[in-house]
């Protein structure tokens, strides 16, 4: 009876750490640590205010391969109702730090290993039924949002939020599929030359 969503899964090279850092810091395990064949180790958990994640300590199969490309992975986004709690979440789990950016009506957070902006968070948008937990939304790079958002809805896809541009980042927009499984994409922001 859930709808079905794309799952965000962190790298760490202690799975089982992860979990009990987890653990210490409220969350709950939905899977437990477990072996993937030679690929690598994974669990899943849950925090109010981090949402559902997943931990992959890689062997054989480090994680994505291309990011950043047309087509691949770009960046994942956490929607919750309690930032400070999910930053705090996150910085007990996996050590991130957390930078906030003031874009005039709202404050977009980036999560950061070292210098590198990992990951983002935002307040649950408005509209949100009360009964969402907190979730991840996953981005995909495209070369058009406008062409993409129209290949969507020829194929039975829906749009959530419509094409927009965000200075600096580039256009956007939220899809979902013909089963309802919500996504974003983005094209880049080509640098000034």
């Amino acid at each position: 009876g859930q709808p079905p969503v794309w799952s965000t899964y962190v790298s760490t090279d202690d799975a089982d750490g992860a979990v009990a850092r987890a653990q210490e810091a409220g969350g709950s395990v939905v899977v437990e640590p477990m072996q993937v064949m030679d690929a690598g180790r994974m669990a899943f958990v849950a925090h109010p205010a981090g949402g559902f994640v997943g931990l992959w300590e890689p062997a054989r199969h480090t994680g994505a391969e291309l990011v950043n490309e047309p087509g691949a992975l770009n960046w994942n986004e956490l929607h919750t109702r309690d930032v400070e709690g999910a930053k705090a979440f996150y910085s007990a789990v996996f050590g991130w730090t957390a930078a906030d950016q003031d874009f005039g009506e709202m404050v977009y957070t980036v999560f950061n290993v070292g210098e590198n902006g990992i990951g983002g968070m935002m307040p649950m948008p408005a509209g949100v039924p009360d009964e969402v937990p907190a979730y991840w939304l996953s981005f995909f790079a495209v070369d058009d949002c406008d062409g993409t958002v129209a290949k969507a809805r020829e194929l039975g896809g829906s749009v959530t939020v419509e094409a927009m541009d965000i200075p600096d980042i580039g256009r956007f927009a939220v899809l979902a599929d013909p089963h309802g499984t919500t996504f974003g994409v983005v094209a880049p922001a080509q640098p000034e030359e």
